[in-house]
């Protein structure tokens, strides 16, 4: 009984895992709030890895004005993810520093 236990907490716990997960959260504004810092981030399963993408909104336009910044980590562990978001925002700090982004 107790095997059967737990193979199901396993089998669950492995679905959840393998769920895609997705967030996105804005980085910071221009003092004005014209333009935006959006990073969308995740779990791709498929894939395995985790991913971040940085980009610059100008709202007043509904448009973006930067290219996107993309990573892709490995998903060997969870610190992967921190990194990846890490590295994301040191590569985006030019475009941020140009549109006079604070976080």
């Amino acid at each position: 009984m107790k095997a059967f236990i737990l193979g199901l907490f396993l089998m669950m716990a492995t679905s959840v895992f393998a769920s895609q997960h997705h967030m996105i959260d804005t980085l910071g504004s221009s003092s004005k709030g014209q333009f935006v810092a959006l990073e969308e981030y995740g779990y791709n399963p498929t894939q395995r890895h985790f991913y971040v993408k940085i980009q610059i909104m100008n709202v007043w336009k509904n448009e973006y004005v930067s290219k996107p910044i993309e990573i892709k980590y490995p998903a060997q562990n969870q610190s992967g993810l921190d990194e990846a978001r890490a590295r994301a925002r040191r590569l985006a700090k030019d475009d941020l520093n140009r549109f006079n982004i604070q976080s």
